[in-house]
């Protein structure tokens, strides 16, 4: 029980740049990256506030607006567990809430093993929308395990062969933008143009030689797609959007993971990282085919 006491120590108060140095420890404490410190930097937020037990930041809240994913209010709570006992996530919660400023459904993620984050956030009418798979894949564990068979004349193209085709390319963004359309409902991106699509596909990080597509006998069509990335972890690669045309051709998809895998042996990689969210088929239809090692969720709540 929390006495009244220890409750008046507390002081939630707007989030201030002098927090930022006690902020590293709680992305720590939260398995976090470090990447949202950009967030409160860049005063890029919609709202911030601190949790203060005497001189210690033990609780934060922020939340912001994506532009890629505009129809949310996405945000964290982080706070040491150490400072479990006092109810600070809950009285950050309840701080943003009575705001009377959120016209958009809040939205966060979180650990499946974060269990009382988890609690706060199902006693206070948020849902479970998706499940989100990162695990690894050690390429050496499927090398010559799985023979590639192409029994209808499709061809493997390279994403460098396919952004050199003004009319494949073409093909291959809009097949991109659909896909991901699909599997967004629950939360729709932004009406972009199709430029900033084909400038996502051909990011920085995208492996031109490793990124690969079907086309059909004609070399006309893209049946299926599956791109390959950079990794900022060593001697890994990071599996990218995948997806088919027709549900027929979804089986084709692990068939460009191998072709990954083939990639990243002569390149010496050692692994393949993934992101497989559960609304997803065509990633999930990658997660069941392939022995990812097990690893705990990340769970999205949302509360409209």
């Amino acid at each position: 029980m929390i006495k009244d006491n220890i409750i008046d120590e507390i002081v939630i108060r707007e989030y201030d740049e002098t927090d930022e140095v006690q902020l590293k420890e709680l992305l720590d404490f939260s398995f976090e990256d470090e990447s949202l410190l950009n967030i409160v930097r860049g005063f890029k937020y919609k709202f911030a506030y601190s949790a203060l037990v005497g001189d210690k930041l033990a609780g934060v809240i922020f939340g912001w607006i994506s532009g890629f994913h505009p129809y949310c209010t996405y945000f964290r709570i982080l706070s040491n567990p150490f400072y479990q006992m006092y109810g600070l996530e809950e009285r950050l919660l309840t701080k943003v809430e009575s705001l009377g400023v959120i016209d958009r459904p809040l939205q966060t993620s979180i650990w499946e093993t974060a269990i009382n984050e988890r609690n706060l956030y199902e006693r206070n009418g948020f849902k479970e929308i998706r499940r989100t798979y990162m695990p690894t894949l050690k390429v050496s564990d499927i090398k010559g395990e799985i023979p590639f068979s192409d029994k209808n004349n499709h061809t493997v193209k390279t994403l460098a062969e396919i952004s050199s085709n003004n009319e494949l390319m073409q093909k291959l963004t809009l097949l991109v933008r659909k896909n991901y359309e699909e599997t967004h409902k629950m939360n729709p991106a932004a009406d972009v143009e199709l430029d900033e699509w084909k400038a996502l596909i051909l990011a920085n990080d995208t492996i031109m030689d490793g990124s690969y597509a079907f086309v059909d006998s004609s070399g006309t069509e893209i049946l299926a797609y599956s791109f390959l990335h950079e990794s900022d972890t060593k001697h890994t690669y990071e599996l990218g959007w995948c997806g088919c045309s027709n549900n027929s051709f979804k089986e084709l998809i692990p068939q460009l993971v191998l072709e990954h895998i083939e990639y990243s042996v002569h390149q010496n990689v050692e692994a393949i990282a993934g992101e497989f969210d559960t609304t997803d088929d065509y990633a999930m239809e990658v997660l069941k085919t392939f022995p990812f090692a097990p690893c705990p969720t990340w769970i999205t709540y949302r509360k409209k």
